[in-house]
């Protein structure tokens, strides 16, 4: 089975080449990634606690559904692909702008999507067994609040705050 083929991009998010997920050197290399916020018709997150196997954060809970961008893949086609695999659902996706994140082990320039679904119209999630250990459904604001000091991915919870802070600055510049 060959290796996952990563885009590398520079500090300005140019592509300047690929590399093989096994030889990149995270918190070094510039990379892509996707993230999904996949809401319910109730207006809750569903979050995914990861494996205890992931490389990145086991056991922790990503915000978002998502994942690196492949060479040649698109955000969005990356973005579709990671919803599949991660949740089992093909859904219409919105897209909230770029947005650059790093910390220790990564530095990344994401796309921020989000979706609404509808159990009763899209069907069951089926979750991935290999990354996905457990679903969660919680509000914006208890995952911003973090009153029982859950474990979130920084990266995943910099995209939500980086959505809520796109939203607020959209509707304070709508004219009444």
């Amino acid at each position: 089975m060959s290796d996952e083929i990563i885009t590398l991009v520079d500090e300005k998010n140019q592509v300047i080449g690929e590399v093989d997920r096994s030889k990149m050197r995270f918190g070094l290399d510039f990379h892509r990634a996707t993230y999904i916020l996949v809401f319910t018709t109730s207006g809750q997150l569903i979050v995914q606690k990861r494996t205890l196997n992931k490389s990145f954060c086991p056991g922790w809970y990503g915000i978002t559904t998502g994942g690196v961008v492949a060479s040649g893949e698109s955000y969005l086609l990356c973005a579709q692909r990671e919803l599949h695999e991660e949740l089992g659902i093909n859904l219409e996706l919105t897209c909230h702008g770029l947005f650059y994140t790093e910390g220790e082990g990564f530095k990344i320039w994401g796309k921020i999507y989000s979706c609404l679904y509808d159990e009763t119209q899209h069907g069951p999630l089926i979750p991935q067994p290999s990354e996905v250990a457990s679903l969660h459904f919680m509000a914006i604001e208890d995952i911003l609040a973090n009153r029982d000091k859950q474990l979130f991915t920084k990266d995943s919870l910099d995209a939500l705050k980086h959505y809520v802070n796109k939203l607020t600055q959209d509707s304070s510049t709508d004219p009444l």
